[in-house]
């Protein structure tokens, strides 16, 4: 008894003396520099600190046991004495812009079982025993600035902690395998990291796991199976696509969290048949394999999104067991055969197959009972009841809470069917989705995506048979063989229209007054049709229009004065009809206007000078019409090509315009002189007769229906930029006489490439595909598409190309500075320094970067080498030949199983395995970075001193080794330095050809080096 009495003597001297709780909150108060609401006010001595704006105390004591301060505004640094409030439970500072590191001495706060620092801007490294804190539960450190490992002290078994989000940091290395020790972790969210290597096995350990979110990070390897011994899993991120981008202004990849996981295999059977998952979240995780042919009546799935991967076969027929499903991506993959009509699409929120080569009809529609409370509040309502709230809140970070599903709360929450760009065919089905619309008081919008496939018949009735129940209804029909008339039933019924596209059909009859009722009409696209008779006025009571597309068709008559009304519309295109009459004078009343195209119809009159006022009018096309009378003085017109055919204006002057605004890499010529033209077609009218049939079909093919089409019959050039008229198979043959080896350029694995100029001043640079390694026309479009839309400063942009039997080639805008390969090997003393040398290779990271991260779906190069980077005049760097091994792949009849790439650049692990990943273009890369530093090949003879076999990357290494890395560099880049730059370009180097894959970095951590070797 006297010993207790003495260690409670003791205890109380030891309190006395240790320093009181309202002191550490004054030093806190004092390290806090900003608080811009005045909240700590109250923290003086002069009041009792339990009182205390966020402070709370135990009862009947004075010691401090929760400090709550999220979200109040402040900014500061914690001192470390904070670790003297030893009776602390709850630490809550979220949402503020606290810096500087954690002190480690909250690791030792003896009773702290929630700790919260999120979205602040804390740095350093995570305190080495924090979550070895045996008393901890919640552990919240995301949206910081977090670098180092993440370390789990093992000998602690970390038996409370229930929730670990480290979201969004800088966390480096492997994810420990000590995490498994952490057995009752509910919540493991480390996304958004930097993280390497694979998923540890031991996670199948963590057996009260539900949600485990390891996205945007550089993980690789295959997913271990052991996961799916968490057996309570109820979601499963391993990739994850929403984000900004790069900063366009700045150029920064600050604001880039794309994805960057890139795993080896597929995703392991018995994930699939978890009891509890509803979310699988993998899109562009560079899966492959096929999804399981069995499901059974306890598939439990929400969720499903394997979008972007390799994944091969059919839609099981049997995945309609997944009774509960509302979200399916199965977008871009290689999957074929026929849409089960098991699956329950009326049901499905949002559904995306689009990118594949399924066939068959599109099934019906089937009634089917739908679970309201899934629709009417989004997939949380099956969350919302949880016990645990912060299993509750991971729930709602996860990634289909992003735009492609809208706000699940909101009365504009959208349902998506997208099944475009197949290869479905029939007729349209009626599209249901009555049972959904019955789901709660809210309205939905409705968008329906079925374009480029070869559907061939109109609905059998209605459309979409509930549009009086939608709150809004955009369809997308084109590139099809829909023909017949306008789909009437639908067209003129569903007063909720608001996008309707339905361009290159074979689509009949004219345009229906009827078409004045859909007042919230907004785009409407009909485009490369067979439309005739004249334009209703009625199209001038759509107030909400901002785009009319109706060119290549057969339109007559004069363009109504109603579109004058139309104060919203930004396009107008009416090219390529027979229109005639004049311009009506009201059309300036669109004062909106950005994109007017006229040309190609029987116009005349004179161009209304009201047009010098169409302040936002950019592109402007009136040519090969009858106009007269003088030319406008409009304010951004840049070349004389839209005024050209029209024999009665006069001679247009490029002078009297503003000055061109550059629009990208290729550029084009500024106008023409008729004359020529004029000659030679009094020239041809001696052998008009005999030449009638080849004229026929040349004015057939001539029209841009069948350029923008992408019609493979005849020699049709598919464009993807603005592109002259010239541009077309016979100028592309003449100006590269006929592919004369005079005009070679260059040459590589997939073709041949040739230098040709279609008007003077206009070069292209023609790829002449092997024929023979690129087989099946239609996937072969459907894919060269994909990449006409890429677009960046860096990249060489593809014009158009050719697609036929006998003959392929790709037009790509022409780069006068020559490739990489000539610069390195070639290069006068002049360019040999540290500026060029980089300026260089940032340009090729940051290309490599986009199609790794922003291309969709994601782009890995495969044949990185100094060939494919050409350069220009002022040695801006562009990266060729991307996506041509892709395009090999899905093109030849065979299975590929050859490396698409150059020996010497190719990757140790692509070599063997032809298995492929983006780290394998960032061994490439590697590889021509030490070309640049050294000014020698990959396969240099130089090398052969050192034995058989060595390449730049051995004998990098061997120089490294024995202590000699000056060597490496070429003499006149060493003597100029800055050596420290350099040897940091070459750490760079050596670590992107790292054989080991998990070591090697990714691009954007690349990106980020090379800002870091720059400052």
């Amino acid at each position: 008894m006297e010993f207790l009495w003495f260690l409670l003597f003791s205890f109380s001297f030891t309190l006395s003396k240790s320093t009181p709780d309202s002191a550490i909150l004054l030093s806190l108060k004092k390290s806090i520099f900003n608080d811009p609401s005045n909240l700590l006010s109250t923290w003086n001595p002069s009041t009792i600190h339990c009182s205390w704006y966020g402070v709370r105390c135990a009862n009947f004591s004075d010691k401090v046991t929760a400090l709550s301060l999220a979200q109040s505004g402040f900014s500061g640094e914690i001192p470390a004495d904070i670790g003297d409030l030893k009776f602390l439970e709850v630490l809550e500072l979220q949402g503020n812009n606290f810096s500087g590191q954690i002190p480690f001495q909250i690791s030792s706060l003896p009773y702290l079982s929630v700790l919260n620092l999120s979205f602040n801007s804390f740095s350093g490294y995570i305190p080495d025993k924090l979550i070895g804190n045996t008393n901890l539960i919640v552990i919240d450190l995301s949206n910081n600035l977090l670098s180092g490992r993440i370390t789990v002290d093992n000998s602690s078994r970390c038996e409370f902690l229930i929730h670990l989000r480290l979201s969004n940091n800088y966390l480096v290395e492997n994810i420990p395998p000590e995490i498994g020790n952490c057995k009752n972790l509910r919540t493991l969210l480390l996304d958004g990291n930097v993280l390497q290597g694979k998923i540890p096995v031991e996670m199948g350990h963590i057996t009260e796991l539900r949600v485990l979110d390891v996205s945007r990070n550089s993980l690789t390897d295959v997913i271990p199976k052991e996961i799916a011994n968490c057996k309570k899993l109820s979601a499963v991120v391993l990739t994850n696509l929403v984000d900004l981008g790069p900063d366009e202004k700045t150029n920064s990849m600050d604001s880039f969290r794309g994805e960057f996981n890139a795993f080896d295999g597929g995703v392991p059977f018995e994930l699939f048949f978890l009891s509890n998952l509803e979310v699988l979240w993998a899109p562009r995780a560079n899966l492959v394999g096929r999804l399981p042919e069995i499901w059974s009546e306890f598939c439990s799935f929400r969720v499903l999104n394997l979008g972007q991967n390799y994944f091969g076969g059919v839609v099981p027929e049997n995945i309609g067991m997944c009774k509960n499903l509302t979200f399916l991506d199965l977008s871009s993959n290689a999957l074929f055969g026929y849409l089960p009509w098991q699956l329950h699409v009326p049901c499905i929120t949002y559904l995306n197959v689009s990118r594949n080569n399924i066939s068959g009809n599109i099934p019906g529609y089937r009634k089917a009972s739908c679970d309201g409370s899934m629709v009417s509040y989004g997939l949380y309502s099956s969350f919302i009841d949880m016990e645990d709230t912060w299993v509750a809140f991971a729930y709602s970070n996860l990634p289909f809470w992003g735009p492609k599903m809208g706000s699940m709360m909101n009365e504009n929450f959208a349902i998506i069917h997208d099944l475009s760009w197949n290869s479905f065919t029939g007729p349209l089905p009626m599209f249901s989705i009555g049972d959904q619309l019955s789901a709660g008081n809210s309205k939905f919008s409705y968008r329906l995506l079925l374009n480029n496939n070869m559907l061939n018949g109109s609905s059998y009735g209605e459309l979409i048979s509930d549009c009086d129940k939608l709150q809004s209804v955009s369809v997308n029909l084109s590139a099809n063989q829909i023909g017949g008339g306008m789909l009437e039933a639908f067209f003129l019924d569903c007063l909720q229209l608001t996008e309707f596209e339905a361009a290159y059909n074979q689509i009949e009859g004219s345009i229906d007054p009827g078409i004045g009722n859909l007042m919230m009409l907004q785009l409407l696209d009909l485009r490369g049709n067979r439309l005739s008779e004249s334009l209703p006025d009625q199209l001038g009571n759509l107030k909400n229009l901002t785009w009319i597309s109706l060119g290549e068709n057969s339109l007559t008559g004069e363009i109504p004065s109603e579109l004058g009304q139309l104060t919203s519309l930004k396009l107008l295109d009416l090219s390529y009809n027979s229109l005639t009459g004049s311009i009506p004078a009201s059309l300036t009343n669109a004062t909106n206007l950005e994109t007017l195209l006229l040309n190609h119809n029987r116009l005349s009159g004179e161009i209304p000078s009201s047009f010098s006022l169409l302040s936002r009018l950019t592109v402007l096309d009136l040519s090969f019409n009858d106009f007269s009378g003088p030319i406008p003085n409009l304010q951004h017109q840049s070349n004389c090509t839209a005024f050209r055919g029209n024999k009665r204006l006069p001679q247009c002057l490029p002078s009297a315009a503003a000055p061109e605004k550059p629009m990208g890499p290729a550029k084009f010529p500024k106008g023409r002189n008729l004359k020529p033209f004029i000659i030679a077609a009094v020239t041809s009218a001696s052998v008009l007769l005999c030449m009638v049939p080849v004229i026929v079909i040349i004015c057939q093919f001539g029209r841009r229906k069948f350029r923008r089409h992408g019609a493979l019959k005849g020699k049709v050039v598919v464009t993807f930029a603005d592109a002259p008229n010239e541009l077309n198979y016979d100028n592309v043959a003449r100006a590269t006489g006929n592919f004369s080896i005079r005009n070679l350029i260059g040459t590589g694995g997939f073709g041949s490439t040739y230098k040709a100029e279609l008007v003077p001043g206009y070069h292209v640079a023609v790829k002449r595909l092997y024929i023979g390694r690129f087989q099946g026309i239609q996937q072969f479009d459907a894919e060269i598409r994909t990449l006409g839309r890429i677009r960046h400063k860096n990249l060489v942009t593809l014009i158009g190309y050719y697609a036929g039997e006998n003959e392929m080639f790709l037009i790509y805008n022409y780069l006068s500075g020559g490739n990489l390969e000539t610069f390195i090997h070639d290069k006068s003393g002049n360019f040999v320094q540290w500026s060029v040398i980089y300026k260089i290779t940032m340009d090729i990271a940051q290309a490599l970067a986009y199609l790794h991260y922003s291309c969709v779906p994601r782009i890995v190069h495969r044949d990185i080498k100094p060939s494919n980077i050409l350069l220009d005049e002022n040695l801006n760097a562009f990266l060729s030949d991307f996506g041509l091994a892709r395009l090999l792949e899905v093109s030849e009849t065979h299975a590929t199983t050859d490396v698409a790439g150059t020996f010497g650049y190719v990757a140790p692990e692509y070599a063997t395995t032809c298995r492929v990943s983006d780290k394998a273009d960032v061994y490439s890369f590697g590889v021509v970075l030490l070309e640049l530093l050294s000014g020698k090949k990959s396969l240099d003879p130089s090398f052969s001193e050192y034995g058989n076999g060595i390449n730049i990357v051995e004998w990098t290494k061997l120089l490294i080794k024995e202590g000699r890395p000056s060597e490496l560099f070429s003499a006149e880049l060493w003597e100029t330095g800055p050596r420290e730059n350099l040897l940091g370009m070459l750490r760079l180097a050596y670590a992107c050809t790292a054989e080991t894959l998990s070591v090697r970095p990714s691009m954007k951590q690349v990106l980020e080096k090379l800002k870091q070797l720059k400052s």
